[in-house]
């Protein structure tokens, strides 16, 4: 009988685990190399003001991103983040917006995040308990949700009391708040995934769904448990997001769904499931908010850097599914 790790000795191709390593810890290397090259190119770039900017802007899109990882690694898809961001931002500024009390200013940063906790429990029923495929469901309830908001409220809403700026503009010890509520949340998804019970049932469900249910694992429950979490982290970025533009518009969001599954597929979450880490899905964001950064800089069009986005992302699930042949 001849061993799988005689077949493996045999093949003059690279080992699996060394592409499995490469897969998982060279985006480390790509980052890094990136800073080398644009800080090389622009001598702007390589300024503290210019770092603090990336991290910035990446924090939102991070934030959305740890809860795609989660929907990722149970083999499904989360479309709905933008829009839904752009109805907890608008609901939050209506109250923001208002002379500060004790009940509006609770409103105004409560409120988001409720909002997104009910629109990814309504994503996850649907998903969990209808039965309906992610891709479709999340894509329906991404049009109804911009189309409310469009609808409820056209116009900006600028005018915010000074005090709601705080989640967005204030800072902590030298750190800027959008940034220590994206390590927070890294490090929470972290240990859920790492170190609980209802991590590894994550992980079962996205690597075989059947076969975590024959284990006993409640698949409806953990899948609908999923869409809360990616809709709880759509929250608190509406309010991030909110907070430090001192505006809500209608058309706020637009695109981050993109983003968000780029930042995971980069960091080496798999579209077929049963794999995926949140310290990877944030060196993804990172990669991408250099990317665009270094692009500006260089005066690199538009439509180039979608371009060039795209094809990282079409490179990444190739790599992806070409790597699962292989353990198959």
């Amino acid at each position: 009988m001849i061993r799988q790790d005689d077949l493996r000795a045999r093949s003059p191709s690279l080992p699996l685990p060394s592409a499995a390593v490469l897969r998982d810890y060279g985006i480390y290397l790509a980052l890094l190399a990136l800073i080398a090259f644009f800080s090389a190119r622009i001598p702007e770039f390589r300024t503290w003001d210019n770092a603090l900017l990336i991290v910035l802007q990446v924090s939102v899109i991070g934030i959305i991103a740890i809860g795609m990882t989660f929907t990722i690694i149970t083999a499904g898809i989360d479309l709905s983040v933008g829009s839904l961001l752009a109805v907890a931002g608008i609901m939050s500024g209506l109250f923001a917006q208002r002379p500060e009390t004790p009940l509006t200013a609770t409103l105004a940063f409560t409120v988001p995040i409720l909002l997104g906790l009910l629109g990814g429990a309504v994503n996850g029923a649907i998903v969990a308990f209808a039965g309906v495929n992610p891709l479709i469901a999340t894509l329906g309830s991404l049009t109804a949700y911009r189309g409310f908001i469009v609808w409820f409220r056209v116009n900006p809403i600028y005018g915010l009391q000074p005090y709601y700026g705080v989640v967005g503009q204030g800072q902590v010890f030298g750190l800027p708040m959008p940034v220590l509520i994206l390590v927070l949340l890294a490090i929470a998804g972290w240990v859920i995934l790492s170190f609980t019970r209802f991590g590894r049932y994550v992980y079962a469900v996205g690597g075989n769904r059947e076969a975590a249910r024959a284990a006993g694992i409640n698949v409806a429950l953990v899948t609908f448990a999923v869409y809360v979490i990616s809709g709880f982290c759509v929250g608190v970025a509406a309010l991030v997001f909110t907070s430090r533009l001192m505006a809500a518009q209608a058309i706020s969001g637009q695109g981050f769904e993109l983003q968000a599954i780029a930042a995971a597929v980069i960091g080496g979450a798999s579209l077929f499931g049963g794999r995926g880490r949140i310290s990877n899905t944030i060196v993804g964001a990172l990669i991408m908010g250099v990317l665009f950064n270094g692009f500006v800089m260089l005066d690199v069009p538009q439509p180039i850097q979608q371009m060039f986005i795209g094809v990282i992302i079409v490179f990444a699930v190739w790599l992806d599914a070409a790597l699962r042949r292989r353990r198959h």
